[in-house]
């Protein structure tokens, strides 16, 4: 172009400006030139994709965001199995497989081809390293809620692991200051050494330390019964209270005073306590042996039952006793013939099973075993409600009431439920015709069912309602029934209405808040009854 051209236009200066204007000048000549035009097009096409430069870094920023998105593909994958705890270092690579599969972009498996050789993203490394990352976002998201928090509450509970190793977990309640609701988040599972007072309340202050979370806002904490955390001058919660605040107040774990009234009835009562742990060395002798195992969920085959698992109750498990009773008493039958079948084998077996056998055919142990369904299975009702994330002191109170009057029904001998229950154990089989033996070796006088009931079962059901009452009773928690006052359906027009609930809350928070609180109150009472009137 600069031969033909001479450099003008391009590289020389054009001088000759008598030929330059007019349809058939210099410049318009120019402007039509093949020369002219190429340039335009190539100064549209820089315009368009930039400099070589920025076509570089666009590459690379669509390539990031390409990468990115995988990734984000294989975090919902690992956040499905954290969520739905399943076993991620197994499960992981299947369920990207799966995942490629069923990707007909196949923008996961170029992904994977296109990755470094050390790039191994379906790795069992890589999964734990998302959980770990994963739940260092979760973490750090709950700690700031709860640090932004004005006071907080904190539950802890120890346990040991199936490895007799000593576990303390922590749970804090806070408000959230954003929505105003209160919520309960699980923030660490911790090793214990010993399991002593100090070392327990040790162990919990540097954990919660070591997350800034101030100790100070502390207004209750919540355990078990077990001395060493409720021992009221070196318990774990004595200690918060002389380290941080005496204001904390103490929540024992109704769940776990609810377990306590019932062992506590059964041990007032021989014949239940018997029972239960007749049931106890009846799982213990199923479940330890797999021949016998088999043979029992072979017997469920013959009656065409479904395959019942026999679970063990135990003292710490809130629901279990429930739970075992009503695994017996659905293969109630089937039981009674795989002990039979045992004895009748002459083995080293068969005298436990001859035992085990005259306990269940005992038509007073059956009804005791029956009866006892209804009273756990309205225990356990409780136990769930109590520990429902949405119940609250307000609903506790209900929630007992209801237990009590069904428990009260369940006196009744003449009620639907023994009626019932009387005519399964009729249906039962309990005589065997190759098991002979002395009843009186069992007991000594056969009792009929209504005497069983008024001299056994009775008792016992009473023991829990007196139990209950005793270890729920309302005025324990006189500092918690105070703050029923702001509860619209105890709300009246009263003139002084909450007055002394006020001055005991202010009182026992004295350091949190003043006697302005009772003028503060009269004002929010207003408000109060001004929107009760809109309900």
């Amino acid at each position: 172009m600069d031969q033909k051209t001479k450099g003008v236009f391009t590289s020389i200066a054009f001088t000759n400006w008598k030929k330059a204007l007019g349809d058939n000048g210099k410049l318009m000549k120019h402007s039509r030139s093949l020369y002219h035009l190429m340039a335009i097009d190539n100064d549209t096409f820089r315009h368009q994709e930039g400099s070589v430069l920025q076509q570089i870094v666009t590459v690379s920023e669509t390539q990031k965001k390409e990468n990115r998105d995988r990734l984000s593909d294989l975090l919902d994958c690992c956040y499905f199995l954290f969520k739905n705890e399943l076993p991620h270092t197994t499960m992981y690579d299947p369920l990207l497989q799966l995942i490629g599969r069923l990707d007909h972009s196949s923008k996961l498996a170029d992904f994977f081809q296109n990755c470094k050789k050390n790039s191994t993203y379906n790795s069992t490394t890589s999964v734990t390293e998302f959980l770990e990352s994963t739940n260092e976002i979760l973490e750090q998201n709950i700690l700031n809620k709860i640090r932004q928090s004005r006071f907080i509450s904190i539950m802890s509970d120890e346990g040991t692991d199936i490895n007799r190793h000593g576990n303390l977990c922590i749970c804090i309640r806070y408000c959230d200051q954003m929505t105003g609701v209160p919520c309960e988040s699980y923030v660490s599972l911790l090793h214990l050494k010993n399991k002593d007072a100090e070392s327990i309340f040790n162990c919990i202050v540097t954990d919660l330390q070591k997350k800034n979370i101030n100790l100070n806002k502390i207004r209750f904490v919540s355990f078990d019964g077990a001395a060493v955390f409720s021992g009221i001058h070196n318990g774990v919660a004595a200690r918060f209270r002389d380290a941080f605040n005496t204001a904390i107040l103490f929540i024992y774990c109704r769940a776990h005073l609810l377990q306590l009234a019932v062992i506590s009835a059964a041990e007032d009562s021989p014949d239940v306590s018997r029972s239960l742990s007749a049931l106890k060395s009846l799982v213990n002798f199923i479940n330890r042996s797999s021949v016998r195992l088999i043979l029992f969920e072979n017997i469920q085959d013959i009656f065409r039952n479904q395959h019942i698992k026999l679970i063990q109750p135990g003292d710490t498990r809130w629901l279990s006793n429930s739970l075992a009773i009503r695994s017996l008493l659905q293969s109630y039958q089937s039981l009674l013939i795989t002990l039979e079948s045992i004895y009748n084998e002459n083995n080293e077996d068969s005298a436990e099973a001859l035992g085990l056998y005259n306990i269940l055919s005992n038509e007073g142990t059956a009804f005791i075993l029956h009866t006892l369904q209804p009273i756990l299975d309205t225990l356990a009702t409780l136990s769930k409600s109590i520990q429902t994330k949405a119940a609250d002191f307000k609903q506790l109170q209900d929630f007992l009431t209801s237990t009590l009057l069904r428990l009260e029904q369940l006196k009744d001998y003449n009620s639907d439920d023994y009626v019932a229950i009387i005519e399964t154990i009729q249906k039962l089989s309990l005589n065997s015709s190759t098991i002979r033996i002395s009843r009186s070796s069992i007991l000594n006088l056969e009792l009929n069912v209504s005497e069983v009931f008024s001299t056994k079962v009775l008792p016992f059901i009473e023991n829990v309602i007196n139990n209950i009452q005793s270890r729920f009773e309302h005025s324990t928690l006189n500092l918690l029934n105070c703050f029923m006052i702001f509860d619209m359906e105890n709300l009246n027009d009263n003139k002084d209405y909450g007055d002394e609930e006020i001055r005991t809350i202010q009182q026992h928070y004295a350091s949190d808040i003043d006697e302005s609180i009772i003028y503060e109150w009269k004002t929010f009472r207003t408000y109060l009854l001004a929107k009760q009137k809109w309900w």
